[in-house]
């Protein structure tokens, strides 16, 4: 819908387009008068090749359209829309990462640990009214933050930013998911709104606890609110061996096991599948990484519940639009 700034002035605009085209007839009817007096109108017009009636009204047409297009600039033009905006529930997500010692091989560029850090920080960009949780696991599950939080940027992204190569060295050896599981169920607060539980490994060394993995599980089916996603990372059809940095930065060698050789890992996506398909939750792996973010997108998006409705208007300056019409009308005016 076209709109005006200065719509009380609108009137005004019609006036003088009207005025000035009328104008032009009384000036077109008072030249014809003048060439009556030389002698046979008909025959003047003839031998001078003068626009007919009909030309000089579309052209005195054109004229007041050129002069109402340049007023119609001066009152600032709008065209006005309106959008619906969803408003959508906040969830709960608690990303629960590996940062094993096998999260440091480059199958997955940079590295598994540094790539699924990317994509979260990446996806934590586009939230908004959620409460997010983080939680690090290796050998032994640890919750990186006491609560959840909405302070994405001064809080969340920079507890993540601590999740470094160095770290993953000081944790205990090995990938507890069982542990994991329970203890980002415990971070979850006790309302009654959707949750997501986001957990990303590459599945190597589990240290399979049963009784924490059963445990888990038993919660996991009580608590339908809570939606698990297990996500693998790494390329499961190659070993990839994992690279010793040293304190510049650079490759010295490879990681090697206790008895001096060099750590090959795989990713196993096995026994995730397998808590997956007992929880009802979903098992998705990415071999190379590139597809993270589209997989948390969607996971989180896929519980994300439309609680309302609004609308509102928004107003697109036309000016340009009424000048350029203003320009066209009257090159046309000239052209007849």
């Amino acid at each position: 819908m076209l709109v005006f700034l200065h719509e009380e002035y609108l009137w005004m605009v019609g006036l003088l387009s009207l005025a000035v085209f009328l104008l032009y007839l009384f000036s077109l009817w008072r030249k014809r008068l003048w060439m009556k007096g030389f002698g046979r109108l008909e025959l003047l017009l003839k031998a001078g090749r003068f626009p007919g009636i009909p030309q000089n009204v579309i052209r005195g047409l054109f004229i007041s359209a050129a002069l109402a297009g340049l007023a119609l600039v001066l009152l600032g033009p709008q065209w006005l829309t309106q959008e619906e905006q969803y408003e959508k529930e906040g969830l709960e997500i608690v990303f629960a990462l590996d940062v094993s010692l096998s999260m440091l091989a480059e199958d997955v560029k940079p590295n598994r640990l540094q790539r699924a850090k990317a994509e979260i920080s990446t996806l934590v960009g586009e939230l908004k009214e959620d409460r997010l949780g983080v939680v690090v696991f290796a050998g032994k599950a640890f919750s990186l933050l006491p609560y959840l939080t909405q302070d994405y940027e001064r809080i969340f992204l920079r507890t993540l930013s601590l999740i470094n190569e160095s770290y993953t060295r000081f944790v205990p050896y090995g990938t507890n998911v069982g542990n994991a599981l329970l203890l980002s169920l415990d971070v979850f607060s006790n309302k009654p709104n959707e949750k997501v539980l986001i957990l990303l490994t590459d599945g190597e060394e589990q240290i399979a606890v049963r009784s924490q993995v059963a445990e888990a599980v038993r919660l996991l089916l009580e608590k339908k609110h809570i939606s698990l996603y297990m996500i693998g990372i790494g390329d499961p059809s190659v070993f990839s061996r994992i690279p010793h940095k040293d304190s510049s930065g650079k490759t010295a060698g490879y990681e090697r096991d206790m008895e001096g050789k060099i750590i090959e890992t795989r990713p196993d996506p096995s026994f995730l599948t397998e808590i997956a398909q007992l929880t009802g939750g979903k098992y998705i792996h990415d071999a190379t990484g590139e597809e993270l973010k589209d997989i948390f997108r969607k996971a989180i998006e896929e519980h994300r519940k439309i609680v309302g409705i609004k609308t509102h208007k928004v107003l697109v300056d036309i000016s340009r639009h009424c000048l350029g019409a203003a320009l066209v009308f009257l090159s046309l005016a000239l052209l007849m």
